[in-house]
């Protein structure tokens, strides 16, 4: 049977014109199928839940005819939802049995990397810029010229929701595009998009910026898997609980060594935190620096262990939370 596939971003869908004919043309037949691509928006963020709402309502369909194809592993829909696994797993699987640990040599305290910008990205990507560029591997991908970019910079919502210190912006766009020096091309979702290795050998600690921050939703992506990869520690920007669904999981986080309180923060009220995270790091001695990561390798490698193991089976029966 035809399926509606709806292209979303963190809270928007990119074609909502042609997904609500889809949709209506889709309940004629007697069964709307909504493909959310493997990916896993939060149906009520994303506003999918509010079209579905006003199309049966406006046409008399009958709600149990909608199934919601979802890799989001917590119900975010009043409709029946199939439930996916991550997509990206067999092949995070595959290159970890190529993928070296490297020791923190020294140098860098961050790395940070951006393929498609958003407003929190934005901001993240400005405080390193404007205050720890030197201790930052980052790449960030933006074009003036390309209307993708533009769409995605988020510079007006960052100016809405959160103060930020423009001349921090101001120290990030003089810089831009930040590409990656081994390969040339976007970080976005594809092998080499995980296979960063060089990159790992600078740094200490991944600002991973996951791809659904908003509402009910608990979605991995090849973002989080990186620095579990790399064996490298980490700090999330993500949706609400994301910690605690990875702890669920299996895996450990850092909590001994930074402030993880942010977990429980609404995603788009956590900026401010995480900046406060990153100078705390950034304020360490080296000396505490080496000393942190020697205590975390039995964590860092428990991590690579789990995501090894980690199987479909685990993550569909695995209950997750929200709160």
């Amino acid at each position: 049977m035809p399926k509606v596939k709806v292209v979303t971003s963190d809270n928007k869908i990119w074609n909502p014109s042609q997904v609500q004919r889809d949709i209506i043309q889709a309940g004629t037949s007697g069964s709307i199928v909504i493909d959310l691509l493997s990916e896993g928006p939060c149906c009520v963020s994303a506003g999918l839940e509010d079209m579905l709402v006003d199309t049966i309502s406006c046409f008399g369909y009958d709600p149990a005819i909608i199934t919601i194809l979802t890799a989001n592993q917590i119900p975010s829909s009043q409709f029946s939802e199939y439930r996916m696994p991550f997509a990206e797993l067999n092949l995070v699987q595959t290159l970890c049995k190529t993928t070296s640990a490297y020791p923190h040599i020294g140098g860098k305290r961050f790395g940070l990397f951006v393929g498609r910008s958003n407003w929190i990205r934005l901001g993240l990507a400005s405080h390193l810029a404007a205050n720890h560029y030197d201790m930052t591997e980052m790449t960030f991908h933006y074009d003036r010229t390309n209307d993708y970019h533009l769409a995605n910079f988020g510079l007006e919502e960052l100016l809405n929701r959160s103060w930020i210190d423009r001349s921090c912006i101001y120290s990030l766009l003089e810089k831009l595009p930040l590409k990656d020096r081994v390969y040339d091309y976007p970080i976005l979702w594809n092998q080499e998009a995980l296979n960063l290795e060089p990159r790992y050998k600078e740094f200490f600690c991944e600002i991973v910026c996951e791809t659904y921050y908003s509402g009910k939703t608990f979605f991995v992506t090849e973002k989080t898997w990186r620095p579990i990869m790399h064996r490298k520690p980490f700090i999330v920007q993500g949706p609400q609980w994301f910690l605690k669904n990875l702890h669920n999981l299996g895996f450990k986080t850092f909590g001994d060594w930074w402030d993880e309180g942010y977990d429980e923060d609404p995603a788009d009220s956590r900026l401010d935190v995480l900046k406060t995270n990153i100078d705390w790091i950034a304020d360490q001695n080296q000396s505490v620096i080496d000393r942190w990561y020697k205590e975390m390798q039995s964590i860092l490698e428990h991590n690579f262990q789990t995501l090894q193991k980690l199987t479909k089976e685990k993550i569909i029966n695995t209950v997750f939370h929200y709160g």
